[in-house]
């Protein structure tokens, strides 16, 4: 299952979740929530990916570490979290 289809079939769980671990703050954003397809860079060309899924404007989720992993100047951080017995990994950045 791609991870859009597996985070919007949980969305309520998902939102609990992302209130948990401080991602979001308000019920209000529940509906703030994307569910967009994603892209990595490859070279100086992004690709986009079912593979990744954009939650929030500069949150960006995955199944797969690498497609989310960075590695720059600029603020943008990587973790990871439990979720439904998967583990989601995640991109923050400025936008």
């Amino acid at each position: 299952m791609k991870i859009i289809e597996f985070l919007k079939e949980n969305k309520e769980e998902l939102f609990d979740k992302l209130v948990e671990i401080g991602v979001v703050w308000d019920e209000n954003e529940v509906d703030d929530l994307m569910f967009e397809v994603g892209c990595y860079e490859k070279g100086n060309t992004l690709i986009d990916s079912e593979d990744i899924c954009v939650l929030l404007e500069g949150f960006d989720v995955s199944f797969d570490r690498k497609l989310v992993s960075v590695d720059d100047d600029y603020g943008s951080r990587n973790f990871e979290f439990e979720f439904k017995d998967k583990k989601i990994y995640c991109l923050i950045y400025n936008v």
